[in-house]
């Protein structure tokens, strides 16, 4: 808690547009811990199975189940959804830390 209480003080000087650079860069190293973490590990292998599950389980409903069709669809998609999330918080956080590298070396 107070790791953020620093953050917050060190950018409140800052400009509106470096406030959210440097609060994307925190957001891509916060997923980078989470997923280096216990919970994280198990979380993404819980998503990337039900992802796998639900499509070879696609392959085999009969055309005429469409409750069943649905259910596994969006089975997929909450999966994909989540790994997606992931990988969204990780490639703001990059290219914030680009921008911000380029406008340290622009000043």
């Amino acid at each position: 808690m107070s790791d953020r209480l620093e953050f917050d003080e060190l950018i409140s000087g800052l400009d509106p547009i470096s406030k959210l650079l440097y609060t994307e860069v925190m957001l891509g190293e916060d997923v980078k811990i989470f997923i280096k973490s216990d919970a994280g590990a198990y979380l993404v292998g819980c998503a990337k199975q039900e992802f796998v599950s639900a499509l070879l389980d696609l392959k085999d409903v009969a055309w005429w189940r469409r409750g069943r069709i649905r259910q596994l669809q969006n089975q997929a998609r909450r999966a994909e959804d989540f790994l997606a999330w992931l990988r969204e918080g990780l490639a703001r956080g990059r290219q914030a830390e680009s921008q911000l590298k380029e406008t340290d070396h622009d000043a």
